[in-house]
């Protein structure tokens, strides 16, 4: 039986790896490419498309023309829903958008052999509403407001526009993610200055940050610690 492909969009470096540890490099167009064998011995095509829809969209898009057997988008999202922890899985049964020009995005059914076959946790994984969002939703009153207004355990800033260009182009689509800040916990804003937009953290402007207010370190110490476990939860998924 021929092996297949699964194409992989991570917003970040560090998901990416987390997933494909055993991995060549390259790159496609502007975007870092990793490739290489699964356990089963299905291969994978691993895009880091950096942050946000638009970036996601192009990544998607240029994964797509490879031709993959599924295209799945995977990463670190933050919780919504109360009881929501770090390093919980969650497989999209939808995916809603706070964004415009984004219709929701709903399962199908007619690729679940497909999803299960190619997904090793997959059918381990809870199943449940996600959103995506245009920024980071940062409190735990700001979580619990978008859960109640769209139903979404958890929120990310890239899976529905992997979505809609699966969909466009007639690819089989799944969405898994690992939650690394529960419902009730808030992201400092001054951690958002570590990521770049091409999914890379820095370094010195968070130093910057902790220089100007030093009781920012034990806010960033416990979510490193759940970073940190998102990251590993993300690593069992072809396991």
């Amino acid at each position: 039986m021929p092996h297949k492909t699964i194409g992989i969009v991570a917003a970040m470096k560090q998901e990416a790896q987390a997933i494909c540890p055993d991995s060549e490099k390259s790159m496609l167009d502007k975007f870092e490419l990793l490739s290489g064998n699964l356990p089963d011995g299905n291969n994978f095509l691993c895009i880091i498309s950096g942050i946000g829809t638009e970036r996601a969209k192009q990544a998607a898009t240029l994964l797509a023309n490879k031709k993959p057997n599924l295209i799945l988008s995977v990463g670190v999202s933050g919780g919504l829903a109360r009881g929501t922890s770090a390093g919980d899985l969650l497989a999209a049964s939808t995916i809603h958008s706070e964004l415009p020009n984004f219709e929701p995005w709903h399962k199908s059914e007619q690729d679940e052999e497909l999803r299960k076959e190619l997904l090793t946790a997959y059918e381990r994984i809870p199943s449940g509403p996600m959103v995506t969002v245009p920024v980071p939703v940062l409190t735990p009153k700001d979580k619990n407001l978008l859960h109640d207004k769209t139903g979404a355990l958890a929120a990310d800033m890239e899976s529905i526009a992997v979505a809609k260009v699966a969909d466009a182009k007639g690819i089989p689509f799944a969405c898994i993610r690992a939650i690394s800040d529960g419902a009730d916990k808030a992201i400092p804003e001054e951690s958002l200055s570590g990521v770049t937009a091409e999914g890379k953290t820095r370094l010195m402007p968070i130093l910057k940050a902790i220089a100007s207010r030093p009781t920012l370190i034990f806010e960033l110490i416990p979510m490193g610690m759940d970073y940190s476990k998102a990251l590993k939860s993300l690593g069992k998924i072809f396991i």
